[in-house]
Formats: structure tokens, sequence, C-alpha cells
């Protein structure tokens, strides 16, 4: 990219991470690239209960106002760190990998 469409990618990239998408996502119980940018488009509440792992101190809506959670509910999983200390990365490689891989180019080839 380059010129004019080079600056509308990155005048989208800034509102992604600007904050409001964010919070709107947020408040459906997705997490944004930079939570502390959604914080302040957020209720205390909503951030207690999305990303501190609180009780909800009221009840929680999503953006179109369909209550999510009562008062005084949790999320399973605890706080936004606590949910991402958890993540485990299915896609590793054995430690034997490059071995097998010279082994078996070895092989096809022969």
């Amino acid at each position: 990219l380059e010129g004019i469409q080079l600056d509308a990618a990155y005048e989208y990239l800034n509102w992604m991470l600007e904050g409001w998408v964010g919070a709107f996502l947020g408040r459906q119980g997705y997490y944004s690239a930079a939570p502390e940018n959604s914080k302040k488009y957020m209720s205390e509440a909503e951030w207690a209960y999305w990303y501190e792992g609180q009780a909800a101190p009221e009840d929680i809506v999503d953006p179109f106002g369909k209550t999510l959670a009562k008062t005084g509910a949790v999320r399973d999983g605890g706080a936004f760190a606590e949910r991402f200390g958890n993540i485990v990365v299915w896609n590793s490689t054995m430690a034997e990998n490059t071995y097998l891989v010279q082994k078996w180019n070895e092989f096809i080839a022969s």
C-alpha cells in the first residue's frame, strides 16, 4: 500500500486500537488488543466484571442492552491476566522435530 490507501489503512488500525471498538467487543466477552485503551469507554462495573474478574456490581449488558450477567455473577476463568495466563499453544513442535524432518527428507530423496 502507498499514498491514500496506506493513510486509510493506518487510520483504520488507529481507530480499531483507540478504544471504542475494544469496549464494544468487551461488552460481548471478547478482549481488545489494547485493553487499557478500551477502559475509558467502559463503566467501572463493566471493567470490574470483564477485565478484573470481580463479581458484577450491577447487571452487565451487551452493547444492545441485553442482560448478560446479573448483579453478583462472576465470570468463569477469573481476571484478564489469569485467563491469558492459561493459554496453551497447540501448534508447537516436539523437540525431535528437526531431526525427524531431516531424516524424512533423506528418506524421500533416496
